[in-house]
Parts: structure tokens; sequence; C-alpha cells
């Protein structure tokens, strides 16, 4: 596979080189007290991101009787390093860095969402790729290379064959790359089906399912390492009281917050191995 740097449009796209992104002017600050900081992974813009998951803030800062503020980053490596750091008091993370940071970094489970998201590979419907050999030659677009979707979708091409024969373009969202997918700036993506349910209106949905790779477990909710256990205790009470609205599409941002079963985490090992070579490996320009 080769690898294709960002066009100036999509560098933008990234708001600018912060490391961390705040939800400004953050509801429910009370003046002198530090809020409790919810880093959320960056799979969609921040503007989408933080609308998706506002009713989950809300909840929390009425069980917990504190404010609490949405914070993401970037991209996946920094918002990674950043949980490294311990930077946040919560954290949202695909499963397999998730776990990633309970085996090297301390980091407490939570919670999960109770949702199973199938990696899917879209391309624009009506469009020339109808099969997954007609993408050799193309281009495809997938969110940063530490999240489960392109490790999923990278293994995905080696298996058609594909691996030498497409170009793979990183985008900093899912909304981003459906934009893209419209402007024939990319042939084809590799997303989650939740994902796609928590997109603006404003973005064109033109696409259409050439695959369906595998299913995948939802983000891990975690908690920094050193918090006491009466306040982890609340933080689970408060996260699986969470109830969904039935009018708005289940996803990872609208579902109910379970616990994770110790089998299941320990399934994720392998997942985490990926997570680690990948991140010891230099960032891409």
């Amino acid at each position: 596979m080769t690898h294709r740097p960002l066009t100036r449009r999509q560098a933008l796209a990234r708001l600018g080189a912060a490391g961390a992104l705040a939800l400004p002017g953050a509801p429910g600050r009370a003046a002198g007290t530090a809020p409790l900081t919810l880093a959320l992974a960056p799979f969609l813009s921040p503007a989408a991101l933080f609308a998706a998951f506002e009713p989950l803030r809300a909840h929390l800062q009425q069980r917990l009787a504190r404010p609490v503020e949405l914070v993401t980053s970037r991209d996946f490596r920094s918002h990674v390093l950043s949980t490294q750091r311990g930077e946040h008091d919560l954290v949202q993370l695909p499963a397999h860095l998730g776990r990633l940071a309970m085996l090297d970094w301390g980091w407490r489970m939570l919670a999960t969402a109770d949702e199973v998201s199938q990696v899917i590979v879209a391309v624009r419907d009506g469009g020339p790729v109808t099969t997954p050999a007609a993408l050799r030659g193309r281009t495809v677009a997938m969110l940063d290379p530490l999240s489960l979707t392109a490790t999923v979708g990278r293994r995905w091409l080696q298996l058609q064959g594909l691996a030498e024969g497409v170009t793979v373009q990183a985008l900093p969202s899912i909304n981003s790359m459906l934009f893209a997918l419209d402007r024939g700036e990319v042939d084809a993506f590799v997303a989650a089906d939740t994902q796609l349910r928590t997109l603006p209106p404003a973005t064109p949905r033109g696409e259409r399912v050439l695959a369906r790779i595998e299913g995948i477990p939802a983000p891990l909710l975690l908690a920094r390492p050193g918090l006491p256990g009466p306040e982890l205790q609340a933080l689970v009470d408060a996260l699986t009281r969470f109830e969904p609205d039935p009018s708005r599409p289940a996803s990872v941002a609208n579902s109910r917050l379970v616990p994770l079963p110790a089998a299941r985490l320990a399934a994720l090992d392998v997942y985490a191995q990926i997570a680690r070579r990948t991140l010891a490996s230099p960032a891409r320009p």
C-alpha cells in the first residue's frame, strides 16, 4: 500500500495543530470548580463529536453533581499520547487502544457501549467500483492507522490481495470521508456502520456498502490511574445508568453502557499488540 499526504484542505480540517480540542463554553461549568474531563476518540469532526456525546455529558454532570467537559484531539496518536500522560480524568478509546492503556499505563475499565459495530467498505452508489478487485489502482480512505477500523481495513486489503495495489489515505474523521467520496477525491472508505449513524445532517450520503468485513467491540471508557475507589464506583454507577434516546439512532454515543467481562477484555490482547507496534513506529507526516 502507498500513502498519500493530506491536502491543505484536509489538513485544515484538523482545526489547527493543538493536541487537545475542548468543547467551548461547556454548559454547567461552576466557577472555581475544576471540571471532570472526558476525552473522546476523534472519529468525527469535533463539532459532530461533541453534539453526539452531549447527552452523555449532561447525564454525567447531573449524576455526579460536578461540571463535566468534553475534549478531543486532532488525531488518534495525539489522543493516545495524552492518555499515556494521564492528562484527562476519563478517556474513550477504541477497544484495542483501551486494552493497551489498561495493560501498559494502568488505566481502569469503566464501561463500554452495549453495541457491536460492523466494519464496512463503502463506495459511491452508482460508481465504477462494484467488486473489491475493482479497487486496484484506486484510493481508499481510512481513519488514523491507530484506529481499530483502519487496523481491520488494512488486514482486509491484504486478504483481498490489494495491499500493494491500493493507496490508503488517512482522513481525520468519518464525515470528511463522506465529503471526499462525494467530491471524487477517494474511491472508497472504511468505517464502522455505527459511526455512520452519528453524522451531521449536512453530510453527503451517496455511499453504498461494497463489503462487510467483521464485527468489532465498541470503544472503551476508562478512568485514569490513581482515581480513588469510591470515585471509580460513582463513575461506573453514573455511566451504567445512562439511558439512550429512543428517538435517535443506536450508536456508541446513544447506547446503554455496560461492563465488559474479563474474557472479552482478554480477547482484545492480540489487537493491543498490533496497536503497541503501530504506536512505536514513526508517525507519518
